[in-house]
């Protein structure tokens, strides 16, 4: 890689039920200080695929729907997250129309040692406009 390089690439061929592996210079870049997982995220639409090194085997995706989104959404979410101690792995939402929006957060389980995940869902709950929060647990 060129020390003027932004990424990395390589080109791979996509075989359904065979493993993509990693060259060996990208798993190096992947795990700064030490990280030995990863959660993968695709966004179908886009076609891209995030590689998120974790501190732990275990990333909570927390998924918010959102009925009818107030102004203020981001802001009180954010403020909840903070006020927690909680930072994100990734986040991303989408609307798909004026009454249906998602919004979804990753977050590493090591995150939620002071806090619980009951304490999260019911807070992001309480937040004007939210109409269900959903929790999934992701290991490897």
């Amino acid at each position: 890689m060129s020390e003027n390089s932004v990424t990395m690439a390589k080109m791979t061929k996509l075989v359904a039920e065979e493993p993509i592996e990693l060259p060996e210079e990208f798993l190096e870049a992947l795990k700064p200080d030490g990280k030995s997982h990863a959660v993968l995220i695709l966004a179908p639409n886009t076609r891209i695929i995030r590689i998120i090194p974790t501190e732990s085997p275990e990333v909570i995706k927390i998924n918010i729907n959102i009925g009818k989104l107030s102004p203020d959404f981001l802001r009180k979410m954010g403020s909840i997250f903070i006020r927690l101690g909680i930072k994100t792995l990734y986040s991303t939402g989408l609307c798909f129309t004026q009454s249906a929006c998602v919004y979804e957060g990753y977050i590493d389980s090591e995150e939620l040692k002071e806090v619980s995940i009951d304490t999260i869902k019911d807070e992001l709950e309480r937040i004007e406009g939210v109409s269900s929060v959903e929790v999934e647990h992701l290991t490897v």
